[in-house]
């Protein structure tokens, strides 16, 4: 099965540039999660921290001192995993280490730590002072006074922007950005992430187009696009792409799409996990490659876990599957880098769940590079993100 004819090389939204002009100010991680789930890992003191907005505050009017010396950090010891997070003595912020009790010295650590906050810092008031990127703030208990505060202190270090992230309503639907002042944005999501057993998933597709609607309040212009060469589209148009999968259990839909294209339906057809559609085409020369697919899983999915793979190689990064996220788009990818010599590559998806479980993929695309574009995603001025022009 193919995709219809297209050309080689066309333009998308670029979604790793976009997310890279802003920088997380906390209030958690959920920001820092959705950089991750589009292939970026920027430094940023506030990335993978925990600060309230009172907090926050109290930081910028200290100008950050005297966070990062040795006599105001130490180490607590959080969780099941016993893992050290470096907290504060003066302001309540705290923050993952990737460090464990278990595994590795507390003194060590807690210097390792003092070192990193020290450098980010240093590099979160540079980037204050230059106020080229937009500053996010997560607030889910935050009041307009105090957000109002937290961009009144931005502006002493620089002509910056502040983008509030709340949940909306009826009249604010999720992906909407308000502007509350020159220097003010006020943007709204459906929900939160959700931190449990299966890691945190903010919604990140309501996120991109919060960030593309902040952008363009903030430039007056639309978000950066880039080309893209889809090697997959290519392929099919050449005829050189081969299908594999259970016939019966994958089949085109015929449903109205916002660009021509073909949407398929997948059909679990044995337990545990397993191959459920697989893209074979030949490639001129290995190197890194992002293959990216777009799912929907319907209300009634019963299963354990949906990802992309490219098979017989390493996966270096990916984004599997929101299982809690039904009835809308979703965007799964995964990287690896091949030999130089090779000269075949499969793009896979992988699934397990009940037999019979039913759900759809779209926009099949493989990169070269180390991260996926943005193909699929048509970010709406008003907000929420337009389900993806569908095509292979």
């Amino acid at each position: 099965m193919s995709g219809q004819d297209s050309p080689a090389q066309e333009l998308c939204y670029d979604v790793p540039r976009l997310l890279q002009l802003f920088e997380s100010l906390g209030e958690n991680c959920d920001f820092g999660v959705i950089q991750r789930a589009v292939g970026l890992e920027p430094f940023g003191l506030f990335r993978f921290a925990f600060c309230s907005a009172a907090g926050l505050t109290a930081l910028l009017r200290a100008r950050f001192q005297p966070l990062g010396e040795p006599e105001d950090l130490w180490l607590d010891v959080v969780g099941p995993r016993r893992e050290y997070w470096v907290k504060s003595r003066q302001f309540p912020i705290e923050a993952h280490t990737d460090r464990f009790a278990d595994q590795d010295d507390p003194e060590v650590a807690r210097t390792a730590q003092i070192e990193r906050t020290r450098f980010l810092k240093t590099h979160l008031v540079r980037d204050l002072a230059r106020a080229r990127r937009i500053f996010v703030f997560r607030g889910a208990a935050a009041d307009l006074a105090i957000i109002q505060d937290i961009a009144a202190q931005l502006q002493t270090y620089g002509p910056n922007c502040l983008l509030w992230v709340s949940i909306g309503d009826r009249a604010r639907i999720p992906g909407s950005v308000e502007r509350i002042s020159s220097h003010l944005l006020h943007g709204f999501l459906s929900r939160f992430g959700t931190h449990d057993g299966s890691g945190p998933r903010p919604p990140v597709e309501e996120w991109v187009s919060v960030c593309s609607n902040a952008y363009r309040l903030w430039r007056g212009a639309d978000p950066p696009k880039a080309p893209l060469d889809n090697l997959i589209s290519r392929a099919s148009a050449t005829g050189s792409c081969q299908w594999f999968g259970d016939t019966p259990a994958t089949h085109a839909l015929d449903e109205p799409l916002l660009a021509p294209g073909v949407m398929l339906e997948h059909r679990i057809g044995k337990g545990g996990l397993a191959s459920v559609y697989t893209a074979h085409l030949p490639i001129t020369s290995g190197g890194p490659f992002a293959f990216s697919v777009w799912i929907r899983i319907p209300m009634e999915f019963r299963g354990r876990q949906i990802e992309a793979l490219l098979p017989g190689f390493s996966s270096l990064a990916g984004w599997t599957a929101d299982l809690k996220s039904r009835d809308r788009w979703q965007r799964l990818w995964v990287t690896a880098t091949l030999p130089a010599d090779a000269r075949i590559i499969s793009c896979e998806i992988v699934a397990q769940g009940r037999v019979g479980a039913v759900f759809h993929s779209a926009f099949w695309c493989l990169e070269r590079g180390n991260r996926p574009s943005g193909l699929g995603f048509a970010l709406g001025e008003r907000g929420a993100l337009v389900a993806p022009s569908v095509g292979l």
